[in-house]
């Protein structure tokens, strides 16, 4: 099977460092280059085809965000993954919103890093459980003080068990072999939760599920 070539950005030598040794470590992985900065790693992109990027968000020359703005618009099709000690709503929606594919938190474990790459370069997003459960917590508290709960929208039982396979980042073949449907039958059901809950992609409804508690991961 051909290597996954992986390309890392972050201002710190040391991470970076130990971040190549760790995805060492990992079968058919094989770092082609890093970089300490987003202007760095722009002007080294044209020289580099990486599979998957891993970039930090906080940078002082040319921070993750813009660097993942100007490079997704010059190469739509770039594989971005977010790295981050923050868990900072703010960055969140904006790196999502950019069209990064997957959003992990700096001390993750060799096994999330794996799964990471796997599901990106399989055409899916990943974002770490910890970060979503971290991050919707800190919006349940949020919304505790400025506002009620969301009382005028009910969930079936059908629709609070789609919304717990989303939650666990299952895609839409998984979710589909699992409650024996067809693939597009779980792409409308999951469009329509995202009109319901007027969130703007999976993340989106899965943070709104875990604030709302309408599902239980440890199931």
């Amino acid at each position: 099977m051909p290597q996954i070539k992986v390309f890392i950005v972050d201002d710190h030598k040391i991470f970076r460092e130990g971040l190549k040794l760790l995805l060492s470590t990992i079968k058919r992985i094989h770092v082609i280059g890093e970089a300490p900065n987003g202007k760095a790693f722009l002007d080294l992109l044209t020289h580099q085809k990486p599979d998957i990027v891993f970039m930090d968000i906080n940078m002082r020359e040319m921070d993750g965000i813009e660097a993942t703005e100007k490079a997704l618009s010059i190469y739509p099709d770039l594989k971005i993954i977010a790295l981050t000690t923050f868990e900072d709503e703010e960055y969140f929606n904006r790196m999502t919103d950019l069209g990064v594919r997957g959003y992990l938190l700096k001390n993750s474990l060799k096994e999330d890093f794996e799964k990471a790459i796997n599901k990106v370069m399989e055409g899916n997003n990943y974002y770490s459980d910890e970060l979503i459960v971290k991050i919707s917590k800190k919006i349940a508290r949020i919304s505790k003080l400025n506002k009620k709960p969301d009382k005028e929208l009910s969930f079936s039982d059908e629709e609070k068990k789609l919304l717990n396979y989303i939650c666990k980042g299952l895609t839409n073949k998984q979710i589909a072999d699992i409650l024996h449907l067809s693939n597009r039958t779980v792409e409308t059901h999951r469009a329509r939760l995202l009109d319901k809950t007027q969130t703007k992609n999976s993340v989106a409804l899965a943070v709104y599920a875990i604030s709302n508690k309408l599902v239980n991961l440890e199931n």
